[in-house]
């Protein structure tokens, strides 16, 4: 269905854009004069911003920096030079060129990997307009990663854990602490690119009854609901680099709230490389290879892992099992004005994770669970670059599906424990129910399709005057979510869950939704003597599209604006050394959408037995039900806001780095599930006066005496109700190798303040009883909800020797986590208001309230619940080792992570908490073959 704004946005796209396709001004040069277009990349095919690029040839000299495409273009007289380009971590490129038309140089600068000082195995800190960490491939090798998840440790303030793959490993940047699902939001909110294609899912609606009733049995950590990106999903060892922007993006990305990891895999030749690594948790396979045909431009890479691991090596009854495979295929070529570069990747990702019941725990031996999760993914990208001086510079247009076929099955054995009855009608009204047998066995399967589509169109302009260089990216992206599944399937007189308060619906039913988003942002640079000034101002609009007209998002558009301004000071030389000095300021906002979950939830299905005649005769026995259906639904929903600061100093002295970056991040209406009321009335059938000895019918209902009895109760509804505050400080600094020893000192780190709660009032009622019935009112109540602050301080001093002679690399990372707090702040347990059986919102007085029944709505609070928890110093030793045969053919490592470890005692309540030998050391190996 196109709706309304959907027609209104189209058309402003389509005239937005219509002059992107033409040579809007074009810069004329002399007769004599040749255009010279350099594209400078990386061996990871990434553009190289800022490579120094000087042409001489006698007294001709040219000299500038490639832009932020790694492109620069520059007018000649004809003739023959010499080109060198530069850049910090590179070799430097030196050729020899003969200039006698206009033209186009592709030049690949490669890393210094023969070097001593360039051999990193840690993260390293960005050096653009928004902090990041890079992460080499090199890096991931070092750290022997089983999963993506294993990564994070590389980030300032990360610290290594023991892999945990049998429940679902969300992303956590910037934060501390463990709030619960009520604030997913900041999981949600980061965005996985591989090779620029999204990997989110905002059609995944696989979840369990049991899960949306917050049952804890155990198995709802298998479920990725409203989280974000499962990292165990993600292998690491098709992936060529790794950066994780943790700062203000550029308005090019948006539906976000927390950050993006942007995944290159590889491209290009490679020999073929196998990977076999062991753990105590997992056993771990990889194969992989690189084609490349130069004379047709052509490079075709492929990759295959497969991993299974288990929680617990002694128990072979839960375990989780991935394969993943993927194809790209990269095609370039040069035009007379300009060159293009496709690349297409297919993907294939397909996990298990599952458990069977324990035959010595449970007889009945049928007892099982099963999440299977297939992801097939088609991506394209394809560049357009001009090699002529122009207003206009490039296209670059991204197109992606993403088909998941996800599958949840459950067997259980249900022992009811009393003469239960289940209600049936999936319609409002009066019905009789069912008395099921008191031993039945359950088959329940949840089948679910999302379909992603994402399309994308950025296009860049630029034109120079004198010393300030200005580039414009102007473009659109449009996301459609749906999901074709079946849902949930069960058979409704066997339920899952004899208290399950929905009934199954078919996931093909619900609408699905689209995002829009169009963006324009101006990156200027300018040389002003020996300093640089660089200016990225951007804004993107965005909105969602086919919602129905009742919700507040319909039609509406959100602006993101951002901004970051870089100060590159002039270099100076000290300790005879090339010192650097750059500051960087930044700030945004970043929007995120619900997703389908959200939009669409359950309806609620409120069942109250009316009459429940059991006899011992079963054809006179009946249960009578008055089912209500209540819609969840929340029309007021509007997208979670995340308003962000940073600023950050860089300063290198030589090979000397150091980074040190101050935020704060507000977020005041992520979503979370909030109570919503609704008063309900029903008949209470008398049977006193049946005789049950001479009963021969069931009893009627239409004779049996009844009383009216109204109550209300409260239901889950998604609000935009949960406030998330982040601050802090990350640092970074890495030495030069020390002579004879070829080692470095790297310490990085961060101190995080995080700050949960919920920023709207809730309604909760009392679990008392009144003469028998429940108690009948609600209490709105401000602050209510547990508000929380959060302290850690994370470093990580990390000392890796390089032994060129043996190929050998050894590191020692002592990781310590200084201390970490949580402070619970007092709730109000005083309503404001409170609601009668009538549904009617009262204002509550406490005065007027004592000795009544409304006092019982006056929550008592703990004072000994608001003390602070505070853990003092953690430390732990870890030590991993590289050593490479036959000229890099054989690759040999092992890791060992908590080789030494050390915890502060620390009392509670006059309590000393010793936690010597809590945690146990983790070993693993792997085998690296480069044939």
């Amino acid at each position: 269905m196109v709706t309304n704004d959907s027609k209104v946005l189209f058309k402003i796209l389509f005239s937005s854009f219509f002059f992107f396709f033409i040579d809007v001004a074009t810069f004329k040069s002399q007769d004599r004069n040749v255009t010279l277009t350099f594209e400078v990349k990386n061996t990871a095919l990434q553009p190289v911003e800022k490579a120094k690029i000087h042409i001489v040839s006698g007294e001709n000299k040219y000299s500038s920096v490639t832009n932020t495409k790694g492109i620069l273009t520059v007018d000649v007289i004809p003739g023959s030079y010499t080109l060198q380009t530069q850049k910090d971590g590179y070799r430097e490129y030196h050729s020899d060129i003969n200039v006698t038309k206009t033209t186009t140089f592709f030049i690949l600068l490669t890393e210094k990997i023969n070097s001593i000082e360039e051999v990193v195995i840690t993260a390293k800190e960005g050096k653009g307009l928004t902090s990041s960490s890079i992460i080499s491939q090199r890096a991931m090798q070092h750290l022997q990663p089983s999963s993506f998840t294993d990564l994070l440790e590389l980030l300032p303030g990360g610290r290594s854990g023991d892999p945990v793959l049998n429940q679902v490993n969300k992303i956590s940047l910037r934060e501390t602490g463990r709030p619960g699902s009520d604030y997913n939001t900041s999981s949600m909110g980061t965005i996985f690119l591989i090779d620029g294609a999204p990997i989110n899912s905002g059609a995944n609606l696989q979840y369990t009854y049991d899960f949306q009733d917050k049952t804890n049995n155990g198995l709802t950590r298998r479920l990725n609901i409203n989280s974000g990106v499962d990292m165990r999903s993600i292998s690491t060892d098709q992936i060529e680099r790794v950066e994780v922007l943790r700062g203000i993006p550029s308005v090019q990305y948006g539906n976000l709230t927390s950050g993006i990891v942007k995944i290159t895999n590889k491209s290009g030749y490679t020999k073929w490389k196998a990977r076999f690594k062991a753990d105590g948790y997992a056993k771990l396979f990889a194969v992989s290879k690189g084609f490349e045909n130069k004379e047709k431009d052509l490079k075709i890479n492929a990759g295959l892992d497969y991993l299974n691991a288990k929680s617990d090596p002694r128990d072979k009854l839960e375990n989780y099992k991935r394969i993943t495979a993927n194809l790209s295929l990269v095609k370039e070529k040069k035009y007379d004005k300009g060159f293009s570069r496709w690349q297409s990747s297919l993907n294939y990702t397909g996990s298990l994770d599952g458990s069977k019941s324990d035959p010595d725990i449970d007889l009945s031996e049928l007892n099982s669970y099963e999440v299977k999760n297939q992801l097939f993914s088609l991506s394209s990208l394809f560049n357009y670059t001009k090699n002529e001086p122009s207003f206009y510079r490039s296209t670059e247009i991204q197109a992606t599906v993403n088909q998941r076929f996800d599958k949840i099955k459950q067997t259980k054995f249900i022992q009811l424990e009393n003469a239960t009855a289940f209600p049936l009608s999936t319609t409002e009204g009066e019905y009789d129910g069912y008395y099921p047998k008191a031993q039945y066995i359950s088959d329940y399967q949840v089948d679910g399709k999302p379909l992603d589509l994402f399309v994308k169109m950025v296009n860049n302009f630029g034109f120079t005057f004198k010393s300030v260089k200005n580039e414009l990216n102007a473009g659109f992206d449009w996301q459609l979510s749906k999901n074709w599944g079946e849902g949930q399937q069960f058979d409704r007189y066997r339920p899952i869950d004899p208290k399950s308060t929905y009934r199954p619906r078919a996931y093909r039913d619900i609408p699905a939704y689209s995002t829009s988003a169009v963006f324009l942002e101006s990156i200027t640079t300018a040389d002003l003597g020996r300093h640089q000034l660089s200016l990225a101002l951007g804004v993107r609009g965005n909105t969602m599209m086919n919602l129905p007209s009742y919700f507040r998002m319909h039609g509406k558009i959100y602006a993101d604006p951002r901004a970051n301004l870089q100060w590159e000071l002039p270099s100076f030389d000290w300790l005879n050394k090339k010192a650097k000095l750059s500051l960087t300021v930044g700030y945004g906002k970043q929007s995120l959408f619900p997703d389908l979950n959200l939009l669409y939830p359950e309806l609620i299905y409120k069942d109250i037995q009316q009459l429940n005649y059991f006899h011992s005769n079963p054809e006179y026995r009946r249960v009578h039900y008055k089912t209500m259906i209540y819609n969840p639904q929340n029309a007021e929903i509007e997208p979670a806001v995340n308003e962000k600061f940073e600023a950050r100093l860089d300063f290198s002295l030589g090979f000397h780095q150091l980074s040190i970056t101050v935020f704060k991040e507000n977020m005041n209406n992520a979503f979370r599930s909030m109570n919503n009321y609704a008063v309900y009335q029903y008949k209470k059938y008398d049977t006193s006066a049946i005789d049950h000895t001479s009963i021969t019918a069931p009893p009627d209902v239409h004779t049996l005496p009844y009383q009216i009895i109204d109550e209300n109760f409260t239901y889950g509804i998604q609000r935009n109700g949960s406030k998330v505050d982040k601050e802090g400080v990350e640092f970074q600094y890495s030495s030069n190798r020390i002579p004879v020893i070829n080692t470095r000192f790297t310490l990085n780190g961060a101190w995080f303040r995080t700050k949960y709660g919920n920023s709207l009032p809730v309604y909760r009622g009392r679990d008392l009883l009144i003469n028998g019935r429940p108690y009948p009112y609600l209490g709105l109540y401000e602050g209510m909800e547990p508000n929380s602050a959060n302290e850690v301080l994370n470093t990580n001093l990390m000392l890796d020797t390089y032994i060129p002679k043996l190929d050998l690399v050894f590191s020692s990372s002592f990781q310590f986590s200084w201390y970490s707090m949580r402070k619970l702040f007092p709730m109000n347990g005083i309503p404001s208001h409170y609601v009668d059986q009538n549904g009617t919102i009262l204002p509550f007085n406490p005065d007027t309230a004592k000795g009544t029944i409304l006092e019982s709505l006056i929550i008592a609070q703990n004072e000994n619940l608001y003390n602070t928890s505070r853990r003092p110093m953690e430390m732990n030793l870890n030590v991993k080792v590289s050593k490479s045969f036959r000229n890099k053919a054989v690759i040999v490592s092992m890791f060992a992570n908590r080789l030494f470890s050390y915890y502060t005692p620390y009392t509670v309540n006059g309590f000393t908490i010793n936690r010597k030998g809590a945690y146990d050391p983790y070993f693993g190996m792997e085998i690296n073959f480069n044939l």
